[in-house]
């Protein structure tokens, strides 16, 4: 992105071929995510992970059937796994580790033996077999090796009642990877039998309500409102090894007091550390766990009451672990969103990924769209992807059509971002050209935004549209309550017919909600690959995605912290008449 007051950023390289294309599978592969894990977490489904798999195995064999690009599938893999995360404010680091290594993995079959059944079939295997190993590496680290005496017990147990267990604690584990190998390899075989089909418009009311409970968690405060912190972040990861190292060594007092300090750390920092806490799922594991190390270390032991009771504080000890790296993850989950991390990872790839990122999130909307209610997805899901299969082509056209960004406006809060935009508009005006668009003026009361209006700059109407009032009778949308007509007048002034009689269309403000797919992002999806000069206005904190998501070729930048409304509207009618837009006449030209 270009600094505050420095030359128009040009440098942004555009979005690569195989980035689209992975953008639209990690887009079809998160939606899913998304729906049908929704749909699988709310009943209580067991082995819902399996289930998750095995759609992802079918999706990523239509989809390189449809595109055998060699980097497609681990690309797919690793946007995936950033869109589960949802926001900087939940890094859901075991999903997104699960989803990596899947693309991984079903990349790394068909570069063995190629893009055809014989490969398909060995990626889909890996892939399944991953979401075992990853259950028990997950297990392992949650509840430590004191797990593994655990699960020898049990087998010795078992041995007791039925008789030798072929290859012992190895033989369970053995006919569980043969079964997900198994597993993998069959869905993988049906995915490349999956034919493309025509199927009707519509959404599911399941497919809508996953995806706005999806944006809700999006415009949530990141880290529960903390400011994510490097030190803290290099605390915490000093903290976690050294726990996980040391826990085992320690007797049970050491354990209490190292998870006390732990627990009391976390959540005097962190509010949503508790909430992790506060889960019964959560407890009625630990308790289970506790019960039955007391239980067959009890009934193992020749001094039964000796033995339960160090089974119980085996269970214990287990418990504690398990309370500590519970800790530890909600700590990392906040301080992984330092904007200094997030400022790299926009550098991965040459900015690549970053882009295809956001590339995906643009194609959300239209993908959850089109998914068939999750009951259909699970009972037939070869003819539900054989359904999407005809749309990939349609979803990677949008991200082949770019926004025209004429620049952006950009400032932190209250700094004045409408005000210079206004200003801008008036001596653009002046100059003859034809602005239109919407603004949103507002009213700051005790250091913060009271309300909003909405004005259509092609009209001059201007309605109330957001306030604080907890009195309005208009519907509750975040922290404020939003006028539905003020909303509807501001899709009117973004509509293509009326956007094509200015020189220059104005959005005031892209943020939260347009990159979660709503405000005005259907406005402005419309818009895509049109020929309509945008003028954006945008927090600074927001900048760099916006301009992934609506620019990824670069848009010069004003922050008006350094930049006068005069000097911008300097640049900006330059700009368009350096694109043969004379004032007034861009209109007749487009027409």
């Amino acid at each position: 992105m270009a600094m505050p007051g420095s030359s128009p950023d040009t440098t942004r390289s555009p979005l690569q071929p195989i980035w689209q294309r992975a953008a639209v599978l990690g887009s079809l592969w998160a939606a899913s995510e998304i729906v049908l894990g929704s749909f699988l977490h709310n009943l209580r489904i067991p082995f819902s992970g399996h289930a998750l798999t095995a759609i992802a195995v079918g999706i990523l064999v239509a989809g390189h059937r449809a595109w055998p690009v060699p980097g497609l599938l681990v690309r797919a893999g690793l946007i995936a796994a950033l869109m589960k995360a949802v926001s900087p404010s939940a890094v859901l680091l075991g999903p997104m580790v699960a989803i990596a290594m899947e693309g991984v993995l079903m990349e790394a079959g068909v570069r063995l033996l190629g893009g055809r059944l014989a490969g398909y079939v060995l990626g889909g295997a890996l892939a399944m077999s991953w979401t075992l190993g990853h259950k028990i590496a997950s297990l392992l680290l949650t509840y430590g090796w004191d797990l593994v005496r655990l699960y020898q017990d049990l087998i010795v147990l078992a041995e007791r009642q039925v008789g030798s267990v072929p290859l012992g604690p190895w033989g369970p584990l053995l006919v569980l990877a043969g079964l997900n190998l198994a597993l993998g390899g069959a869905v993988a075989a049906a995915g490349s039998r999956i034919t493309p089909r025509e199927v009707g418009e519509g959404r599911s009311s399941r497919a809508e309500g996953a995806l706005a409970e999806w944006r809700g968690r999006l415009g949530g405060v990141p880290g529960g409102g903390v400011r994510p912190s490097l030190a803290f972040l290099a605390l915490w990861l000093t903290a976690l090894p050294l726990g996980l190292l040391g826990f085992g060594r320690l007797p049970l007092t050491g354990k209490v007091l190292v998870a006390a300090l732990v627990v009391l750390g976390a959540a005097s920092r962190y509010r949503r550390a508790l909430r992790r806490l506060g889960r019964p799922g959560f407890w009625i594991a630990l308790v289970a766990v506790t019960l039955l190390a007391g239980l067959v270390m009890g009934i193992l032991s020749p001094s039964g009451d000796v033995g339960w009771l160090r089974g119980l504080g085996m269970g214990v000890g287990m418990s504690l672990h398990a309370v500590f790296v519970t800790m530890c993850f909600a700590a990392l989950s906040t301080e992984l969103s330092h904007p200094l991390l997030r400022r790299w990872l926009e550098g991965v790839g040459g900015g690549q990924l970053h882009g295809a990122v956001h590339a995906a999130f643009a194609t959300l909307p239209l993908v959850v769209a089109a998914l068939p209610p999750p009951r259909e997805l699970l009972r037939g899901p070869g003819g539900a992807l054989g359904g999407l299969l005809p749309r990939m082509e349609e979803w990677l056209q949008v991200l082949r059509e770019p926004y025209r960004v004429a620049g952006v406006i950009t400032g932190d809060r209250r700094e004045g971002k409408t005000t210079c935009a206004g200003a801008v508009i008036e001596a653009l005006r002046g100059e003859g050209f034809r602005v239109g668009g919407i603004l949103a003026p507002g009213e700051i009361r005790d250091g913060r935004r009271w309300s909003i209006d909405l004005l259509d700059l092609g009209t001059g109407r201007r309605l109330p549209m957001a306030t604080r009032d907890p009195e309005s009778p208009w519907p509750t949308v975040g922290a404020f309550r939003v006028n539905p007509e003020a909303l509807e007048l501001g899709r009117q002034a973004l509509l293509p017919q009326v956007a094509l009689e200015q020189d220059l269309l104005v959005v005031d403000e892209v943020g939260p909600w347009e990159l979660a797919g709503e405000g005005w992002s259907s406005a402005l999806e419309v818009l895509q690959g049109r020929e309509v000069p945008l003028l954006l206005v945008v927090r600074r904190g927001l900048l760099s995605d916006v301009l992934a998501r609506f620019a990824p070729q670069g848009a010069p930048v004003w922050d008006v912290a350094i930049t006068g409304a005069e000097d911008i509207a300097e640049a900006v009618g330059a700009a368009l008449h350096g694109a043969g837009n004379d004032p007034g006449k861009a209109s007749a030209a487009r027409g």
